[in-house]
């Protein structure tokens, strides 16, 4: 199958969420083909996943003090901090990539491990009785990293990529977070905590439950190798033929439309959202 290939620079997170949703309708429409995209975020950026309730779980103050902005996902999930990181983000037609939620999951994830394979890192998808589910106490944390989801990646038994999905009218949306070092103090910042001790215990949990790239190699990778092995890693494990590429006109426009009248706009990211399709 033919896959085209977006490799893009940092944006504001709102104009990152919008270029997603936008690749996507663009799909629905039968427009665009199907989509492997990188991307980086500028500012520092704190997504929330679509159900979160922003004044329970997100420290305003902090996020201003930190200079981090924010904003919600069209996905499930829990909070992602984007900052020293790449982001990957998957469109694909459901007839092209057949299965549930979980078994697409799956396969996008042995794609992401091969990558990972590639570098030299021990990657691995977690296995099924640790993957999470909302009645697990652990998923009440607010932060994504806190514990590894159904079939997410891990190595050394810590959390590597943040991920999540949405359906909609037949086309899957999968976008995920490596980060390249893991910041859990600058995370724990942004979040609300009851106290200094409680905020220490939060940083002490996540430094133990998850890493980033180059801590998990040990030396400093930049994002051309890390892009180059995952794209391997789509080619060999689903068989994507993937071909560099750049955003139409209209999924341009309709991404900066996205940007100002939905992403950006306190509407929709101060207040809980509303139920839309399938998430993981």
């Amino acid at each position: 199958m033919k896959v085209r290939l977006l490799s893009q620079g940092p944006l504001a997170g709102k104009h990152n969420m919008g270029v997603d949703e936008a690749v996507q309708r663009a799909c629905e429409r039968g427009v665009s083909p199907p989509t492997l995209r990188f991307y980086q975020w500028e500012p520092a950026c704190l997504s929330l996943g679509y159900f979160q309730d922003v004044h329970k779980e997100v420290s305003l103050d902090g996020l201003k003090e930190a200079g981090v902005d924010l904003v919600r996902r069209a996905t499930g999930g829990k909070a992602v901090l984007h900052d020293d990181e790449l982001t990957y983000s998957v469109v694909v037609s459901e007839k092209d990539l057949p299965g549930s939620v979980l078994e697409t999951y799956h396969k996008i994830s042995e794609a992401l491990v091969l990558g990972f394979q590639n570098l030299g890192i021990p990657a691995a998808i977690a296995a099924l009785e640790r993957g999470v589910t909302s009645r697990d106490a652990r998923f009440r944390q607010a932060a994504c990293f806190s514990a590894p989801s159904w079939y997410e990646i891990v190595v050394m038994g810590k959390k590597l990529i943040g991920s999540a999905q949405n359906r909609k009218n037949g086309v899957i949306l999968q976008h995920g977070s490596i980060p390249f070092g893991f910041d859990s103090a600058k995370l724990v910042r942004c979040l609300n905590t009851s106290s200094p001790e409680h905020a220490k215990r939060a940083e002490t949990m996540l430094d133990r439950k998850a890493i980033g790239v180059s801590q998990a190699l040990g030396r400093d990778v930049n994002r051309e190798e890390l892009e180059r092995e995952i794209v391997k890693g789509f080619r060999d494990a689903l068989g994507w033929e993937l071909e560099p590429g750049e955003l139409t006109e209209a999924e341009s426009a309709e991404a900066m439309d996205l940007a100002e009248e939905k992403y950006g706009r306190d509407r929709w990211t101060m207040e809980r959202g509303r139920l839309e399709g399938g998430i993981y």
